[in-house]
């Protein structure tokens, strides 16, 4: 994604994205934003959590997730409260299983 600002540090120093070790309690994220990741075309939520903000890149079953859930747009995310499970997945790149998240319910 291009940094488009150069009046701060945000988005510049390491990864707000949203990682397993993130999910500390079964509170939600609210949706404050969608963004367009151009490079991988993904749509990427950003999030807001005690006070906290973080990315979310949407995979093709969360993305599916969201839209069997009656949000029929990427933008209808936005005021949301979306809720994470830890689930177990195969890494493609090195075929081991690792924690991965995925999104349980949206209110």
């Amino acid at each position: 994604m291009e940094k488009e600002n150069l009046d701060s540090w945000d988005g510049f120093l390491g990864s707000n994205y949203l990682k397993v070790e993130d999910l500390k309690n079964d509170n939600p994220f609210i949706c404050i934003g969608v963004e367009l990741d151009t490079e991988n075309k993904r749509p990427v939520l950003v999030l807001e959590k005690d006070m906290n903000t973080y990315k979310f890149s949407l995979n093709v079953t969360n993305s599916n997730y969201l839209k069997s859930n009656g949000i029929s747009t990427p933008k209808m995310t936005i005021g949301k409260k979306i809720f994470f499970g830890k689930i177990m997945v195969t890494n493609p790149q090195t075929k081991k299983m690792q924690e991965s998240l995925r999104i349980t319910k949206i209110e």
